[in-house]
């Protein structure tokens, strides 16, 4: 009986590792992928820019023709850097012009032009 409790536990714990790795290695699919043509910084000086910006180029999921969507980036966006087939917590400062990108998006559309929204996350390639 103590061998089969064991076991269980042992299978329920595997379980919980393997879904653990899914869902961090990228289980959700991105919204958009394409290229980084833009970049605003935030100033803290001016009440009108406080909120890092990207302006991304590419196609978003469902649609076939690129597009440039402004991309807002707050402290609750995850960025992560790909290495490899392992993705690994990156910062801000590794988004550079011509990086490409995978963006998922959170909150609604501005309609504007471009079409502005805010990034849940953004893994960068190379």
């Amino acid at each position: 009986m103590r061998t089969i409790t064991l076991f269980a536990i042992l299978v329920v714990i595997m379980m919980g590792v393997f879904y653990g790795v899914i869902f961090a290695t990228g289980g959700e699919k991105a919204d958009m992928n394409g290229k980084i043509i833009g970049i605003c910084h935030a100033n803290p000086h001016d009440e009108n820019n406080t909120q890092n910006s990207i302006l991304v180029e590419g196609k978003v999921a469902g649609n076939s023709e690129p597009h440039n969507i402004s991309v807002k980036v707050n402290n609750a966006t995850v960025i992560l850097q790909e290495n490899g087939k392992k993705r690994v917590n990156a910062s801000f400062s590794n988004i550079k012009t011509g990086t490409n990108v995978a963006v998922i998006f959170t909150g609604p559309f501005m309609d504007s032009y471009p079409p502005q929204t805010t990034a849940k996350q953004i893994v960068i390639s190379s």
